[in-house]
């Protein structure tokens, strides 16, 4: 990707990795930032394993398509190893492409399979719309009703808008941006705290909605 990319001002998805690696994010350049979200790389200083959780958004990696998970996906990177890509806002990458998300959902596929024209993202990004707006706001809430009612769309159609932008409907993506907020923020003051200041019930709700989502609990993977 051409142009000045910059660090952005926080980490855009939680990174479960350890001393053994580092990871980092670079914002894009300006004319890409309504699709792009971020740049990154992970290098590895040592053999390690990488739990890679659910994040609604979509990546190209080496040429390749990474469509949204539904699950946890384990990366394994040996000493030296280097890996790069460009993560898409929920709903960036089917606005850019014209490919719906939830065709790609947990596929990796060249891109050239999704795009045979595809040349680089300035040129896409020069005749393209902007990504649905439900699929950040979507990302954004925390109560399905209240977005129902606020966006004037019934549930039905939410559910479609958003299933296309990102592969996952309103609920589920709903769940897996909070889950997202929890592994960034981590412990603070104590896991307690942290449910609540989430708006899940109570500890017990926060463990066992990331585990379902992650294949772990925010504790062990947090530590």
């Amino acid at each position: 990707m051409r142009g000045r990319v910059t660090p952005p001002a926080e980490r855009h998805v939680a990174f479960l990795g350890d001393a053994s690696a580092s990871y980092e994010e670079w914002s894009p350049p300006r004319e890409l930032a309504p699709w792009v979200a971020v740049v990154w790389r992970v290098r590895a200083h040592a053999d390690f394993e990488l739990r890679i959780v659910p994040d609604g958004c979509m990546d190209i990696i080496r040429g390749d398509v990474i469509g949204s998970f539904s699950q946890a996906e384990t990366a394994s990177f040996a000493a030296g190893d280097v890996a790069q890509g460009i993560r898409f806002h929920p709903g960036g990458f089917p606005a850019l492409f014209g490919v719906p998300a939830s065709e790609l959902v947990g596929l990796r596929v060249p891109v050239g399979d999704v795009a045979p024209r595809f040349w680089s993202l300035p040129r896409l990004a020069a005749g393209a719309e902007r990504p649905d707006p439900l699929a950040r706001v979507t990302y954004a809430a925390r109560d399905l009703r209240a977005l129902v009612t606020d966006s004037g769309y019934s549930e039905r159609q939410l559910r479609r808008r958003v299933m296309a932008a990102t592969g996952h409907g309103p609920k589920r993506l709903m769940r897996i941006a909070r889950m997202q907020d929890v592994l960034r923020a981590g412990r603070g003051e104590s896991w307690a705290r942290t449910a609540a200041d989430h708006g899940y019930y109570d500890e017990a709700h926060m463990a066992n909605d990331v585990r379902e989502l992650a294949g772990a609990t925010p504790h062990a993977l947090l530590g």
